[in-house]
């Protein structure tokens, strides 16, 4: 394997300009730094990363914290923050925080431990006050999917009440008033503003909340088959389902056809969705869109801007978009 002696000798310079040179420091002539880059592919040579990010005090290297490595959802946050950092050169290290604060703790203080050169961070769990003391060190960050009070120029949020309402609205104006809510575990904030929205759109169209048409489970297809079957089963009555994420949306969707169901001849159905998931159902699901990959590349482009110390404003505030397909019947 050629060393950095070797394409000094090469190149007829001295191991100081090759590193020069790989570093992108100094005062270097083209000449010779073309005479550098054509002995390292010559050799085909390719620099120590550990030594590089000595000489330059960068581990080159970035950080992404997420609850899961499970999940559409997930698959395409770390998707999107990866093209982004191949685009800018830098590693991407993921770490994940599972479903607890001592677990976000942990993976934060790894990727700390890596002294990686910026983080993204996907936290529920972590206090506002320990990302306010992190803001003070000298690592920078970008929270995705979150907002605190005082870091603004460091949130990306989404308008997840909003996108809610927006949807069971669109259940109400359709002529539906028995609709069922699949809820995330309402311990989440994300969780709990997703059902804010569902009964900010009941109380605005003066109907009651009837709880027992709320049925909790995790964000996943088994736990939506769980939650529909339980909801199901105390009001089979029911003409339309708000489901709070797409994975529960397909397990819902496993329910309906053991019970030969039609969407949306029997039920009608809107959900979440951040993916394509709810476009491969059949027919295809109406949503109101939690566009992820965009808020990721958007933190990935701020974290970017931190990293070479240029300032931030206030970062977006996403909105929630209503995609229409055809899984919702207007009841006469």
């Amino acid at each position: 394997m050629a060393s950095i002696k070797d394409v000094a000798e090469l190149a007829g310079v001295s191991r100081a300009t090759v590193s020069r040179v790989l570093n992108e420091t100094g005062q270097i002539k083209e000449a010779t730094r073309d005479r550098v880059h054509a002995a390292m592919k010559k050799l085909n040579y390719r620099p120590n990363p550990l030594a590089r990010s000595l000489a330059t005090s960068s581990s080159n290297t970035v950080g992404l914290v997420v609850t899961s490595y499970r999940g559409s959802f997930f698959s395409e946050l770390m998707a999107e923050v990866q093209e982004e950092m191949d685009q800018q050169g830098k590693f991407l290290l993921v770490s994940r925080g599972k479903r607890s604060r001592e677990s976000e703790q942990l993976a934060l203080q790894r990727l700390t431990d890596m002294r990686c050169d910026g983080l993204i961070l996907h936290a529920r769990n972590l206090y506002d006050e320990e990302l306010i003391e992190l803001a003070q060190q000298e690592t920078p960050f970008i929270l995705l999917d979150r907002q605190v009070e005082g870091l603004e120029d460091r949130c990306i949020a989404f308008e997840h009440a909003e996108a809610g309402k927006l949807a069971v609205e669109h259940l109400i104006q359709h002529g539906h008033q028995k609709i069922a809510c699949l809820a995330g575990p309402r311990e989440r904030l994300t969780a709990r503003l997703r059902f804010q929205g569902y009964e900010q759109a009941l109380r605005e169209h003066h109907i009651d909340l009837d709880e027992s048409l709320v049925a909790e489970a995790d964000y996943d297809r088994q736990g939506g088959y769980q939650a529909m079957a339980e909801i199901l089963e105390r009001h089979p009555d029911i003409t339309a389902v708000y489901s709070c994420s797409e994975e529960m949306c397909v397990g819902a969707f496993d329910l309906f056809r053991e019970q030969n169901m039609t969407v949306p001849g029997d039920i009608s159905v809107i959900s979440f969705d951040s993916v394509s998931i709810c476009t491969m159902l059949t027919p295809a699901v109406t949503t109101v869109h939690f566009p992820i990959k965009e808020m990721a590349a958007k933190a990935s482009s701020a974290l970017s801007s931190l990293m070479n110390h240029q300032p931030l404003r206030k970062l977006d505030t996403f909105k929630p978009e209503l995609r229409q397909r055809e899984s919702v019947r207007t009841l006469k």
